[in-house]
C-alpha cells in the first residue's frame, strides 16, 4: 500500500505484486477542519485494515512546504500508528526515488508518469487528468497517481 499525503487530500494505491492494481483513490479533507481530518484518518485506517498490506510506503513530505502542515503530520501519524498496531512495516521514500524509477523510461514529469501509469493500468485511464496548463493548479486526482507511482517505484526497487 502506498500513500501520499498532501495539504487537503491523500492519494492511496494498493498493488498486489504482478497481479496489478487492487485499489486506488483520493481521500479529501479541508484545511484545519478537525472533523474532516479525523474522517480522512478513519478512512485510511479502514483501508489498512481491509487490505492488510505487507508494507506501507509513504512519500516523504516536507512539512515546511505544505499549506497545511498540522493536518499532513496528523494524518501521517495516524497511518504510522495504525501500521504499528498491526505490525506492518512503514517505509518513507523520497519523491526523487520515484522520479529516478521513471527516468529509466525517459519520463521526467508527473504528467508523463501519470500517462504511463494509465497505460500500465487501463483502469486508471478515465481518471487521467487533461494536460495541465502552467497557470493551473494541481488536479485533485494527482495524489492518487503519485501514490500509484510510489507503489510501482517500491515494487521496482524491491522485486
Amino acid at each position: 500500500m502506498a500513500i501520499v499525503v498532501r495539504s487537503q487530500r491523500a492519494g492511496c494505491a494498493v498493488l498486489e505484486g504482478a497481479l496489478g492494481l487492487l485499489d486506488w483513490r483520493v481521500i479529501y479533507f479541508e484545511k484545519n477542519v478537525d472533523a474532516q481530518i479525523a474522517a480522512a484518518k478513519k478512512k485510511l485506517t479502514s483501508l489498512i485494515h481491509f487490505h492488510a498490506p505487507s508494507v506501507i510506503v509513504l512519500c516523504r513530505t516536507r512539512l515546511d512546504q505544505s499549506q497545511n502542515p498540522s493536518a499532513v503530520a496528523s494524518v501521517a501519524r495516524a497511518i504510522k500508528h495504525e501500521a504499528a498496531q498491526r505490525l506492518i512495516p512503514v517505509l518513507t521514500v523520497k519523491r526523487a526515488v520515484v522520479q529516478d524509477t521513471f527516468k529509466g523510461f525517459g519520463i521526467q514529469s508527473r504528467e508523463g508518469i501519470a500517462t504511463m501509469l494509465a497505460k500500465m493500468f487501463p483502469e486508471l485511464t478515465p481518471k487521467l487528468p487533461p494536460k495541465r496548463k502552467i497557470w493551473h493548479g494541481e488536479q485533485a486526482i494527482m495524489p492518487m497517481f503519485d501514490a500509484v507511482a510510489l507503489a510501482v517505484a517500491y515494487w521496482d526497487r524491491h522485486n
